[in-house]
């Protein structure tokens, strides 16, 4: 359990780039919110990374260079399941692109831990 909190603590920060950059380019650039949304995730997923190896999987044996590519193929995993909930939430029912992009984070939030936890950063 402490594990998963660390996830989601340092996650945040990873969260917070992600956010930062969707609104930034939704609200001053007017970028559509789903290509917003995708940049927003490849910054906060990179930033997860580091995190994540530093502070939630600190014991793994695996080099940098091996999470990584794992890390980047759950995070490509999380970016599709992020882009069809905004996509379908937005597109589809009309809804406000943030309360989407909410439910999306949640939803990968839980998905990519379980996929980090046992396969990324498994030693």
């Amino acid at each position: 359990m402490r594990q998963f909190l660390m996830y989601g603590l340092v996650g945040a920060g990873g969260t917070v780039c992600h956010y930062l950059v969707l609104l930034l380019l939704v609200e001053i650039f007017t970028v559509n919110a789903v290509l917003s949304s995708s940049f927003g995730f490849v910054v906060g997923a990179l930033v997860n990374h580091e995190l994540n190896r530093l502070f939630v999987f600190p014991r793994t044996a695996r080099k940098r260079s091996d999470t990584l590519g794992r890390f980047l193929a759950v995070a490509c995993f999380g970016f599709l399941i992020n882009f069809a909930i905004i996509f379908y939430m937005i597109e589809l029912l009309g809804v406000y692109y943030f309360i989407a992009q909410v439910t999306a984070t949640l939803t990968v939030f839980v998905m990519t831990f379980t996929l980090n936890k046992v396969w990324t950063f498994q030693a």
